[in-house]
Protein backbone atom coordinates (compact mmCIF):
# COMPACT_ATOMS: atom_id res chain seq x y z
CA UNK A 1 0.00 0.00 0.00
CA UNK A 2 1.41 3.65 -0.55
CA UNK A 3 2.20 5.72 2.13
CA UNK A 4 -0.85 7.70 3.07
CA UNK A 5 -1.42 11.15 2.77
CA UNK A 6 -4.24 12.74 3.01
CA UNK A 7 -4.68 16.37 2.27
CA UNK A 8 -7.64 18.94 3.23
CA UNK A 9 -7.42 23.14 2.71
CA UNK A 10 -4.81 23.36 5.85
CA UNK A 11 -3.38 20.26 6.85
CA UNK A 12 -1.70 17.70 5.13
CA UNK A 13 -2.42 14.03 7.21
CA UNK A 14 0.80 12.01 6.46
CA UNK A 15 2.48 8.94 8.72
CA UNK A 16 4.27 10.17 11.41
CA UNK A 17 7.96 11.02 11.07
CA UNK A 18 11.35 11.13 13.44
CA UNK A 19 11.61 15.11 11.94
CA UNK A 20 8.00 15.80 14.26
CA UNK A 21 9.66 15.30 17.55
CA UNK A 22 10.32 18.87 17.89
CA UNK A 23 6.35 19.75 17.32
CA UNK A 24 4.88 17.07 19.03
CA UNK A 25 7.05 18.10 22.07
CA UNK A 26 4.94 21.54 22.30
CA UNK A 27 2.06 19.51 23.03
CA UNK A 28 2.82 16.33 24.34
CA UNK A 29 4.57 18.05 27.13
CA UNK A 30 1.50 20.03 28.16
CA UNK A 31 -0.22 18.33 30.76
CA UNK A 32 -3.68 20.63 29.80
CA UNK A 33 -3.49 18.26 26.38
CA UNK A 34 -2.54 15.39 27.70
CA UNK A 35 -5.39 15.43 30.84
CA UNK A 36 -7.35 12.54 28.24
CA UNK A 37 -5.14 11.19 26.81
CA UNK A 38 -3.14 7.34 27.74
CA UNK A 39 0.19 8.84 28.21
CA UNK A 40 1.79 11.47 30.41
CA UNK A 41 3.49 14.99 29.83
CA UNK A 42 6.46 13.52 27.96
CA UNK A 43 9.71 15.76 27.54
CA UNK A 44 12.32 15.45 24.67
CA UNK A 45 13.76 11.94 25.12
CA UNK A 46 10.11 10.44 25.79
CA UNK A 47 9.11 11.95 22.45
CA UNK A 48 11.83 10.11 20.71
CA UNK A 49 11.23 6.68 22.85
CA UNK A 50 8.01 7.17 21.57
CA UNK A 51 7.97 8.17 17.95
CA UNK A 52 11.01 4.74 17.76
CA UNK A 53 7.98 2.76 19.52
CA UNK A 54 5.39 3.69 17.38
CA UNK A 55 7.47 3.50 14.27
CA UNK A 56 8.05 0.07 15.15
CA UNK A 57 4.66 -0.95 15.30
CA UNK A 58 2.58 1.77 12.99
CA UNK A 59 0.80 0.25 9.93
CA UNK A 60 -0.29 1.85 6.75
CA UNK A 61 -3.02 -1.07 6.32
CA UNK A 62 -5.90 -2.14 8.94
CA UNK A 63 -5.81 -5.45 8.14
CA UNK A 64 -5.55 -7.21 11.34
CA UNK A 65 -7.06 -6.43 14.77
CA UNK A 66 -5.54 -4.01 17.10
CA UNK A 67 -3.60 -2.41 13.97
CA UNK A 68 -3.43 0.99 13.87
CA UNK A 69 -2.50 3.73 12.23
CA UNK A 70 -0.64 7.53 13.31
CA UNK A 71 -0.84 10.48 11.17
CA UNK A 72 0.34 13.46 11.68
CA UNK A 73 -1.18 16.83 11.23
CA UNK A 74 1.11 19.55 8.91
CA UNK A 75 0.52 22.92 8.21
CA UNK A 76 0.52 23.33 4.52
CA UNK A 77 1.15 26.83 5.33
CA UNK A 78 4.00 25.92 7.47
CA UNK A 79 4.84 22.57 7.78
CA UNK A 80 4.67 22.99 11.13
CA UNK A 81 3.05 19.59 12.88
CA UNK A 82 -0.19 20.55 15.18
CA UNK A 83 -1.91 17.69 15.94
CA UNK A 84 -2.25 13.60 15.29
CA UNK A 85 -5.00 11.16 14.35
CA UNK A 86 -5.00 7.78 15.32
CA UNK A 87 -7.32 5.17 13.58
CA UNK A 88 -7.04 1.07 15.48
CA UNK A 89 -9.08 -1.84 14.25
CA UNK A 90 -10.60 -3.25 17.23
CA UNK A 91 -12.35 -5.92 15.33
CA UNK A 92 -11.75 -7.48 11.67
CA UNK A 93 -14.89 -10.22 12.19
CA UNK A 94 -17.16 -6.99 13.40
CA UNK A 95 -15.72 -4.37 10.83
CA UNK A 96 -15.28 -2.44 14.06
CA UNK A 97 -12.31 0.63 14.31
CA UNK A 98 -11.69 3.29 16.69
CA UNK A 99 -10.30 6.74 16.18
CA UNK A 100 -8.78 9.57 18.48
CA UNK A 101 -7.24 12.61 18.23
CA UNK A 102 -4.88 15.41 19.56
CA UNK A 103 -4.42 19.35 18.43
CA UNK A 104 -1.86 21.60 19.80
CA UNK A 105 -2.82 24.11 22.42
CA UNK A 106 -1.63 26.96 20.29
CA UNK A 107 -4.59 25.27 17.37
CA UNK A 108 -7.34 24.49 19.16
CA UNK A 109 -10.80 26.01 18.54
CA UNK A 110 -9.93 26.82 14.92
CA UNK A 111 -11.59 24.17 13.26
CA UNK A 112 -8.15 21.67 12.91
CA UNK A 113 -9.73 18.89 14.27
CA UNK A 114 -12.71 18.78 12.76
CA UNK A 115 -10.71 19.05 9.50
CA UNK A 116 -8.23 16.46 10.16
CA UNK A 117 -10.83 13.47 11.54
CA UNK A 118 -13.48 14.27 9.16
CA UNK A 119 -10.46 13.67 5.98
CA UNK A 120 -9.74 10.63 8.56
CA UNK A 121 -13.14 9.12 8.61
CA UNK A 122 -13.62 10.01 4.83
CA UNK A 123 -10.42 7.76 4.43
CA UNK A 124 -11.02 5.21 6.60
CA UNK A 125 -14.90 4.09 5.28
CA UNK A 126 -14.02 4.63 1.62
CA UNK A 127 -10.87 2.48 1.64
CA UNK A 128 -11.25 0.05 4.46
CA UNK A 129 -14.11 -2.51 4.90
CA UNK A 130 -15.27 -1.01 7.74
CA UNK A 131 -18.76 -0.91 8.98
CA UNK A 132 -18.41 1.21 12.33
CA UNK A 133 -16.16 3.41 14.13
CA UNK A 134 -16.53 4.57 17.39
CA UNK A 135 -15.07 7.16 19.32
CA UNK A 136 -14.37 6.41 23.43
CA UNK A 137 -14.47 9.77 24.74
CA UNK A 138 -13.58 10.72 28.72
CA UNK A 139 -16.82 12.31 30.31
CA UNK A 140 -15.14 15.28 31.77
CA UNK A 141 -14.35 16.39 27.67
CA UNK A 142 -17.57 18.11 26.42
CA UNK A 143 -15.19 19.68 23.42
CA UNK A 144 -14.54 16.10 22.07
CA UNK A 145 -18.22 14.98 22.35
CA UNK A 146 -18.88 18.15 20.64
CA UNK A 147 -16.69 17.75 17.90
CA UNK A 148 -17.97 13.71 17.68
CA UNK A 149 -21.46 15.17 17.68
CA UNK A 150 -20.39 18.00 14.67
CA UNK A 151 -18.87 14.77 12.63
CA UNK A 152 -22.49 12.71 12.73
CA UNK A 153 -21.36 10.41 15.81
CA UNK A 154 -23.93 9.88 17.97
CA UNK A 155 -23.67 9.00 21.39
CA UNK A 156 -24.57 5.50 22.45
CA UNK A 157 -23.47 4.91 25.71
CA UNK A 158 -22.27 6.14 29.32
CA UNK A 159 -20.11 4.43 31.47
CA UNK A 160 -20.08 5.80 35.20
CA UNK A 161 -16.85 5.20 36.71
CA UNK A 162 -15.85 2.53 33.57
CA UNK A 163 -12.03 2.92 34.02
CA UNK A 164 -8.80 3.63 36.47
CA UNK A 165 -7.70 6.51 34.47
CA UNK A 166 -4.15 8.70 35.87
CA UNK A 167 -5.29 7.70 39.17
CA UNK A 168 -9.13 7.90 39.22
CA UNK A 169 -12.05 6.52 38.13
CA UNK A 170 -13.07 8.28 34.38
CA UNK A 171 -16.63 7.58 33.23
CA UNK A 172 -16.58 7.44 29.32
CA UNK A 173 -18.74 8.17 26.45
CA UNK A 174 -18.67 5.66 23.71
CA UNK A 175 -19.56 7.72 20.07
CA UNK A 176 -20.27 5.74 16.84
CA UNK A 177 -21.17 6.46 13.38
CA UNK A 178 -21.84 3.38 10.66
CA UNK A 179 -20.52 3.34 7.21
CA UNK A 180 -24.43 3.57 5.90
CA UNK A 181 -24.38 7.49 7.88
CA UNK A 182 -21.33 8.73 6.50
CA UNK A 183 -21.64 11.23 4.40
CA UNK A 184 -18.57 12.70 1.76
CA UNK A 185 -18.59 16.44 1.07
Amino acid sequence: MTPIRLETDRLILRPIARTDADDFLEYHSQAEIVRYIPWTVRDLPAVHEWLDRMLAQVKSSLDSDGDFILLSWELKSTGKVIGQSNLKLDSLEDKRAEFGYVTHQDFQGQGYAYEASKALLDWAFSTFDIHRIIANIDADNPVSAKLAEKLGMRLEGHFIESEWFKEHWCSMWLYAKLASEHTYL
